[in-house]
C-alpha cells in the first residue's frame, strides 16, 4: 500500500514508518523535522508544516491508500486535512488519545469507545485539559466528515506510549530513580492503567490497514494487561536487578511539603483503564507481554541513550531530603 504518515520522524511515528516499510508498504513521512536521521533510505521524507494548508496540499497531488495523522491536535487541523484529502485517500487514520475520556462528562473506567459517542463534554474545563479537548474536537470533525461526506476516517485512541526514543523521558524518570538506589515517592501507586509499547502501537496501525469496514469508528488500543504504577516500578526494578525503595505518603503531606509532582509523571487520581475489547475482537489485537517490552526499553535507555536526564530529575536532591523527612515522621 501507498502510505503517508503525517509526523513520522520521531518516536512512535518513526517506529510506524519503519515497521510498515519492512512489511512491504511504500511509505512517505511528512514533518517539519524532515529529513530526519534513522529512517531507511527507501522511506521518502518531505518537509512541511501540518498546520499550513498549502503544505498539506502538496501531499494531495496524488492519491494515498492510507494516511496516518499523528500530529492533528485541533478541529481546525482536522478541517484542513478533510478539505485537502477528501477523495484522495482510501483510509484516514487519526491518532487521537485516551485523554479524550478526561473531558467527557460521566465517563468512567474502564473507558469504552461508546462513552465518547453518547456522553457530553464537561463544562468549564481548565487549561490543563486543552490537549484532550483539542483531540476530542478533531475526532468530532472527522466523524462529521464521515457521516456527511463519507470521508474514510477511523480514530485510534492510545494511552501513554512507552518505548525507545521517547522525547518526553517520562518512563526514564522512574528508571533513573531506581538506578540511583534512593527512595522514590509514588502517590496514586495503586490505581490501574494501561500503557502501550511504541512497537505495539506501530502494529496497531498496521492492523487497521487490513480491518474490515473500520470507517467512522474509534478504537481504544493498549497493553493487554492492566498495570499499576507500583507494578511498573517494581517490575522495572527486577529487570534492572535493583531493589526499589518506594514510599507511599498521602497526597496532602506531599503537597504541604512542596513535593514537585512532575517527578512522577505517571501518577493518576483514579483508575484510568481503556477497554480494548473492540480492538481485540475486530483487529485481533494482543500486545507484547509487559515484562518483555519493559526490558527492551529499559535496556535501550541504560545502554544506548546518550541525551540529557529528564528535567524533573533536577529536583532529585529535594526528593531525597523529603524522603528522609517522611521516614523520620514514621
Amino acid at each position: 500500500m501507498k502510505v503517508l504518515i503525517l509526523g513520522g520522524t520521531s518516536f512512535f511515528g518513526k517506529e510506524t514508518a519503519i515497521h510498515l516499510q519492512k512489511a512491504g508498504h511504500e511509505v512517505t513521512v511528512f514533518s517539519r523535522k524532515a529529513p530526519a536521521d534513522g529512517l531507511p533510505l527507501d522511506i521518502r521524507q518531505t518537509r512541511g508544516d501540518r498546520t499550513v494548508e498549502i503544505d498539506l496540499s502538496r501531499m494531495a497531488t496524488g492519491t494515498w491508500d492510507v494516511i496516518i495523522d499523528n500530529i492533528c491536535y485541533t478541529a481546525e487541523d482536522a478541517q484542513k486535512a478533510i478539505r485537502v484529502f477528501n477523495g484522495r485517500v482510501g483510509l484516514y487514520i487519526f491518532t487521537s488519545s485516551a485523554s479524550v475520556y478526561s473531558v467527557i462528562e460521566g465517563s468512567s473506567s474502564p473507558f469504552r469507545e461508546t462513552q465518547a459517542e453518547l456522553l457530553p463534554l464537561k463544562g468549564e474545563l481548565k487549561e490543563k485539559y486543552a490537549y484532550g479537548l483539542g483531540k476530542y474536537a478533531a475526532e468530532q470533525e472527522f466523524l462529521k466528515a464521515f457521516l456527511e461526506r463519507r470521508f474514510p476516517a477511523v480514530t485510534i485512541r492510545p494511552p501513554v506510549v512507552v518505548g525507545p526514543n521517547d522525547p518526553t523521558l517520562r518512563a526514564y524518570s522512574y528508571w533513573l530513580r531506581v538506578a540511583d538506589g534512593g527512595p522514590m515517592f509514588l502517590p496514586g501507586f495503586a490505581f490501574k492503567n494501561r500503557f502501550i509499547f511504541s512497537k505495539d502501537l506501530a502494529r496497531a496501525f498496521e492492523a487497521l490497514l487490513y480491518a474490515r469496514e473500520p470507517y467512522g469508528k474509534a478504537y481504544n488500543i493498549g497493553d493487554s494487561a492492566e498495570m499499576t504504577l507500583d507494578d511498573f516500578v517494581k517490575v522495572s526494578a527486577r529487570i534492572m536487578h535493583k531493589e526499589a525503595e518506594v514510599l507511599y505518603p498521602e497526597y496532602g503531606w506531599l503537597k504541604e511539603n512542596g513535593f514537585a509532582f512532575d517527578a512522577t509523571p505517571f501518577t493518576m487520581s483514579g483508575d484510568f483503564v481503556l477497554d480494548i475489547a473492540r480492538a481485540e475482537k475486530e483487529l485481533d489485537w494482543a500486545s507484547t507481554p509487559a515484562a518483555k517490552w519493559l526490558e527492551e526499553t529499559i535496556n535501550w535507555y541504560l545502554f544506548s541513550y546518550t541525551g540529557p536526564a529528564p528535567k524533573n530529575y533536577a529536583s532529585r536532591k529535594r526528593e531525597l531530603e523529603l524522603a528522609q523527612k517522611w521516614k523520620m515522621r514514621l
